[in-house]
């Protein structure tokens, strides 16, 4: 099928893992989705936290998908190209879900009617023989309804916007990888993402492995792991099962659209991890650290749509996800954050994170606690981002750290 006849699609399958969940359709005033009976029968809870089985049938007026599935789509350049070559409008969310629907983030997959998954395809065996830039271009003309054209939502409208992200899978690794590449006008966001992540890390929070690559040009990109999939080799050792977890970003679990994910607060954010999580209180505080951290190296690019929770495949649980597009945008004249706590976006301190606990029955001790072993090893490990800073940055971004130190530290 080509890329523009999605647009005259009517109906899509959808699936949860590898089970048909329930199917997804136009209709003259917007769109329908229906629960499959046999998906019903087996009593399942649904396919998100805010569609679920009570309800057989969901519909929605005017000409978006609903929130969660239009959470699922890709947005920046590889959005653009897929307009254009579907030969669509940016609000025809169906037709681009037509195309990129199958494997998007997490454990819901979308097909056209008749397609399935499809074996699993060769991959580069070696990063050194590939031309990046190249690949992403190729990745491009590739979409298409297979296992591996997958959607990567999430790319940030702010500084980042122009970072060039798409899938990619290593046949030497039975793990599942989305490649980074820098934009032409700004050389270092590769290395600035990958040494906010390293540095994180090291600062206690839990992140998803990252590491820089080069090509046959000597170009460099950042590999950075997904962490919502992963392959299981049976024990012929023969054949593989792909495994994956149920995630949502925090536009998706407030069954909010994509557009809002810079008008949400991190209490509403803090709200629905409270709602869904397995342990509240635990996840909740893994999410404040998560914000004190990006406060204090001056991350701008933390929205509703990177802060996503998970649910286990294995265990059933529900938890925050590992902390990923990790950035720091102040050196790109990018000072405020992008969720605002109190009603602000800058001048934020340890009382505001402490009354926000407190709302959720953190008590201060655990908050303190947190701020202090964040604040000591931030203080000991940050000199490792100034490698993506020229000495005007470097100055820029010391003053703003300091101040925020004793933001945090009051």
């Amino acid at each position: 099928m080509r890329l523009d006849e999605a647009k005259d699609l009517e109906q899509l399958d959808v699936y949860k893992g590898t089970k048909l969940a329930g199917k997804l359709m136009r209709t003259l005033k917007g769109v329908v989705f229906s629960f499959d009976d046999a998906f019903l029968a087996e009593e399942n809870k649904g396919i998100s936290f805010h569609l679920r089985t009570e309800n057989p049938t969901y519909t929605y007026y005017g000409d978006s998908l609903p929130p969660f599935f239009a959470g699922l789509l890709p947005e920046g350049l590889r959005l653009k190209a897929l307009i254009s070559k579907i030969k669509t409008s940016e609000d025809d969310l169906f037709s681009i879900l037509a195309t990129v629907g199958s494997q998007c983030i997490g454990d819901i997959n979308v097909f056209a009617p008749g397609h399935t998954f499809q074996a699993r395809p060769n991959n580069p065996t070696s990063f050194d023989q590939l031309d990046f830039y190249k690949l992403f271009e190729e990745s491009l003309e590739d979409v298409n309804y297979n296992e591996y054209n997958q959607a990567l939502s999430g790319v940030q409208e702010k500084i980042s916007a122009s970072m060039i992200s798409f899938p990619i899978n290593h046949a030497q690794k039975d793990k599942f990888y989305i490649l980074k590449l820098n934009p032409k006008d700004k050389p270092h966001l590769v290395e600035n993402k990958h040494l906010s992540l390293k540095l994180a890390k090291k600062c206690g929070l839990s992140v998803n492995a990252s590491k820089i690559i080069y090509d046959k040009k000597g170009q460099h990109g950042l590999l950075v792991e997904r962490f919502d999939r992963f392959i299981v080799t049976q024990s012929d050792k023969k054949s593989m099962t792909i495994c994956m977890h149920h995630q949502e970003d925090g536009c998706q679990f407030l069954d909010r659209y994509p557009a809002d994910k810079y008008r949400i607060s991190f209490k509403d954010v803090l709200q629905g991890i409270a709602q869904y999580t397995t342990a509240p209180k635990i996840e909740i505080l893994k999410a404040i650290q998560l914000y004190a951290y990006s406060y204090l190296i001056g991350n701008g690019d933390l929205h509703a749509k990177n802060i996503s929770i998970q649910t286990l495949s294995a265990s059933g649980r529900t938890v925050l996800s590992p902390c990923y597009d990790l950035i720091t945008t102040y050196i790109y004249q990018d000072h405020k954050m992008a969720l605002k706590v109190n009603g602000r976006d800058d001048n934020i301190t340890r009382q505001d994170f402490i009354t926000l606990g407190a709302s959720f029955s953190i008590p201060e001790k655990s908050i303190s606690s947190m701020l202090d072993k964040l604040i000591t090893l931030c203080e000991k490990h940050h000199p490792m981002l100034f490698a993506v800073m020229n000495a005007k940055q470097q100055t820029l971004w010391i003053t703003m750290f300091n101040k925020r130190l004793i933001d945090l530290k009051a």
